[in-house]
């Protein structure tokens, strides 16, 4: 299956390389001049050069030109190159080149590459940015870069009131916590918060929007409760209709903080805003620019409005009754 993966992927070289139409069973390699590496017979003598196959590997994204690097790549490709060949050959003799949905397809296609290029050249090619840019727009939006104040509990959650209140009991008599939460995962009781059979019980670090409503009074008390304290009650919460009863140490807590432009995660998320809306800008302006030159007039009017939903037949008779 993986072979004829690579197969279709080489085929599509050729088939846009000669846009509009597919070209013919032998047309490049007959007249192609360099070190021949393949032939076959197919309507005459086929040939496949060296330059031929180090071209198409080179049209290749990167990640796909490295399995073809060595000799053994190249041997590998070279075969699926002869044939993607046969499979065209056999194709046109199928007229599958004069194939209307086929010519759509490749016409649809050509349209999209010739948005993309030149797209590219009149609006990304002019994309230019500096590192000014991108700390100006970290000094405007700084507010979205604060980490909130966050808790880290070790939180046990149940959907049975009297086996919380059970549980509850145990660790108020002395039980760790800890090790009650081991007990209840490995016998699959917990739920929601501290669920993760990984780290029984552990939250992670949460903040006060990191679960859905209904759950303000447990968020509450985890972010006013002190670090190393048991909560003295179970918590029980509503969540679309569904309860859940909560009892939670605090194990850590953290004040908010504000991401400085350096961490890579911020600088990431930087670059990419101001790149989307400077691009957009751009897009934005090139295109007007199109529309005035081209004076488009749109005709709203014309759109036929929505068709109301039918109605009901008011003749009994062409009801159906509910025996039928």
């Amino acid at each position: 299956m993986k072979k004829y993966t690579y197969i279709r992927f080489i085929l599509l070289l050729p088939i846009l390389a000669a846009l509009p139409f597919l070209y013919s069973c032998g047309d490049k390699a007959i007249g192609a001049d360099g070190t021949v590496i393949a032939e076959f017979e197919w309507d005459g003598k086929q040939r496949i050069t060296l330059e031929e196959m180090m071209q198409e590997i080179s049209e290749l994204p990167e990640y796909k030109q490295r399995q073809y690097q060595d000799k053994e790549g190249l041997e590998e490709y070279m075969t699926l190159m002869a044939e993607s060949r046969l499979i065209l050959c056999l194709a046109k003799d199928r007229k599958l080149n004069e194939d209307q949905e086929i010519l759509k397809k490749v016409k649809d296609y050509l349209h999209d590459l010739m948005i993309d290029r030149i797209t590219e050249r009149e609006v990304d090619s002019k994309l230019i940015l500096s590192e000014d840019d991108y700390q100006a727009y970290y000094d405007t939006h700084k507010e979205d870069y604060v980490r909130p104040e966050q808790v880290r509990l070790l939180c046990l959650t149940l959907l049975d009131k009297e086996r919380a209140d059970e549980v509850f009991a145990e660790i108020k008599a002395g039980k760790d916590i800890a090790v009650v939460a081991q007990e209840l995962s490995d016998r699959g009781e917990l739920v929601g918060p501290g669920a993760n059979p990984a780290s029984p019980g552990d939250t992670d670090y949460i903040s006060k929007n990191s679960y859905p409503p209904g759950t303000e009074p447990f968020m509450d008390a985890a972010f006013s409760a002190e670090v190393g304290s048991l909560h003295p009650s179970v918590i029980e919460v509503e969540v679309q209709g569904e309860k859940y009863y909560m009892m939670f140490r605090k194990e850590d807590g953290r004040d908010a903080h504000q991401r400085p432009f350096s961490e890579e995660d911020v600088r990431k998320n930087v670059i990419r805003k101001v790149e989307r809306e400077r691009r957009d800008a751009l897009m934005n302006a090139w295109i007007s620019q199109l529309r005035e030159r081209a004076e488009v007039k749109t005709f709203i009017d014309r759109i036929p409005e929505d068709k109301p939903p039918e109605e009901e037949s008011e003749n009994p008779s062409e009801q159906t009754s509910p025996e039928e």
